[in-house]
């Protein structure tokens, strides 16, 4: 984005976000940000004392699935270049958990569809013939939109340090104030399973994806109902007494 149009694009709140596009003249705008897979401004860490993103995978329901599985989810970086930089209508890979982390920059402002209201906003695209696409980044919806169809969704802000964790099968599209840096990463807990979202079938879209870059599907298969149980039993068991409460394994 040239200077000019930076100067056009301020944006300070929602309000002034949709409004430029809105008023704008322009039939395509840049999204203006971009992905750096497989890098971290985490350091890893050896002690459990400390909050480490590399190792959420590995502490997560996917451990089940062994190495091979859990190597596959590495942390990536998402840049925004400018204020008003868009990124797009996403889901997690195989309707996975997610976690964001605002590392620093411009307000980050969400939109959140939790998984049950997806079969109604496709249902709405398909009215409209069109092929996009709700997981891979091709969509940005007007809020109005939604509240005209009476899809529920939840407004966040995030501010830089402030975590952003969506549920499995979430769709998530947001905007940026000004250019940061956040990172995210995906994990599992154990309604992925039990609620369906892992074996959900994925729908044909026109993205025209490389196969090459496509990841590969976990086999649901491996997660058993005793092993679901046993890593329950191990590392989300809450104890309590009468002066705290306390989460158990990692």
């Amino acid at each position: 984005m040239d200077e000019s149009a930076q100067q056009s694009c301020l944006v300070t709140d929602e309000y002034s976000f949709w409004f430029s596009l809105c008023s704008s003249t322009n039939e395509q705008r840049l999204v203006n940000t971009s992905i750096v897979p497989n890098e971290s401004f985490f350091s890893q860490k050896t002690s459990r004392l400390y909050f480490d993103i590399h190792r959420l995978p590995y502490q997560s329901l996917l451990k089940i699935g062994g190495n091979k599985v859990i190597r596959q989810f590495v942390p990536y970086l998402k840049r925004a270049h400018g204020p008003g930089a868009i990124f797009p209508m996403t889901s997690a890979r195989q309707r996975l958990f997610s976690i964001d982390y605002h590392h620093e920059g411009g307000a980050h402002h969400w939109y959140i569809i939790p998984a049950r209201e997806r079969e109604v906003l496709q249902r709405i695209i398909n009215r409209h013939k069109s092929t996009i696409c709700l997981d891979h980044g091709q969509l940005l919806i007007d809020p109005l939109i939604l509240d005209k169809n009476h899809i529920r969704y939840h407004r966040v802000i995030q501010h830089p340090n402030e975590f952003v964790v969506l549920s499995a099968g979430a769709l998530a599209q947001s905007f940026t104030e000004d250019a940061s840096w956040s990172e995210s990463i995906v994990f599992a807990l154990p309604s992925w399973i039990e609620d369906g979202h892992a074996s959900a079938p994925i729908p044909r879209c026109q993205c025209n994806i490389p196969q090459d870059f496509l990841p590969d599907i976990i086999d649901v298969t491996r997660f058993k109902q005793e092993l679901i149980q046993r890593y329950i039993t191990l590392h989300l068991n809450v104890t309590t007494d009468d002066t705290s409460s306390t989460l158990e394994g990692s």
